[in-house]
């Protein structure tokens, strides 16, 4: 507020006042209710608090909703292995069979498992490390 709007509502609040002070009808132990302007904005800042906790408790359920589908959309189920023996199992063995011959284990590895090349060469690296 400016100055002259300060000293224009501070004329309206005590010419309200004195004119409720002054009132011969009102009852002695009644509590001055307040300057109307002051009331309205006071309601209208509780207004505007329920409105803004109202709009907060909104987005912290539409970010939990959010949350929740993205954790549901890139759940993936888990597979579970049955018997036999596993593909670093058998690289090994193939590793053994071959003789340690880096490409000859390698197209094994890649025909044998169903791997790619960059696969099949991991194993290999892996089959040889534990196959000493």
């Amino acid at each position: 507020m400016a100055i002259n709007t300060d000293w224009e509502y501070g004329n309206r609040k005590l010419a309200h006042y004195n004119k409720w002070l002054l009132d011969p009808n009102r009852p002695i132990d009644q509590r001055y209710p307040g300057f109307p302007e002051d009331i309205a904005r006071e309601r209208g800042l509780v207004q505007l608090k329920a409105d803004m906790a109202k709009r907060s408790e909104q987005k912290a359920v539409a970010k939990a909703a959010r949350a929740e589908r993205k954790r549901t959309a890139t759940a993936r189920p888990v597979s579970r292995r049955t018997g036999g023996p596993t593909k670093l199992v058998q690289a090994v063995e193939i590793f053994r069979q071959q003789g340690g011959d880096k490409a000859a284990v390698i197209a094994e590895i890649q025909s044998k498992l169903g791997m790619s090349l960059a696969g099949a060469t991991t194993y290999f690296y892996n089959a040889k490390k534990l196959a000493v």
